[in-house]
């Protein structure tokens, strides 16, 4: 999922702590890639010179991920739903075939109607 983190936390390779405010992350299955600019000096003039850069933290140095926006909220709380409903989903179909159930509740065949038998219906031959 790609979105604007308000406040991202983060650990360098030294351990060192770095915090990021206002960046665009996408949460991968290896890590969380943060797209941001870092100061590397200073022009003629005074201005800080920035170089972009496109970070991937592996999940096990990222501390704190933090959405302070409403819209930004919403978007990630149905992200992490929708996440968590299809998880959930792939877990059942797994459980089903190792149990040997077919199938959900679409898959159901229909119940068969009972014979007829003549004399219930006066009105049939």
């Amino acid at each position: 999922m790609q979105v604007k983190a308000n406040r991202v936390l983060v650990s360098n390779l030294d351990g060192t702590p770095t915090e990021f405010t206002d960046v665009e992350v996408i949460q991968g299955g290896n890590g969380l890639f943060v797209d941001h600019e870092v100061v590397i000096g200073k022009d003629n003039e005074g201005n800080d010179l920035k170089q972009k850069r496109f970070t991937l933290y592996p999940w096990e140095k990222v501390y704190l991920l933090e959405w302070n926006e409403p819209t930004l909220i919403e978007q990630v709380k149905e992200f992490v739903i929708l996440t968590e409903l299809e998880d959930f989903s792939e877990l059942l179909e797994e459980l089903q075939e190792e149990l040997g159930i077919e199938g959900g509740e679409d898959d159901e065949p229909e119940p068969k109607a009972a014979p007829k038998s003549k004399g219930q219906n006066p009105y049939e031959n």
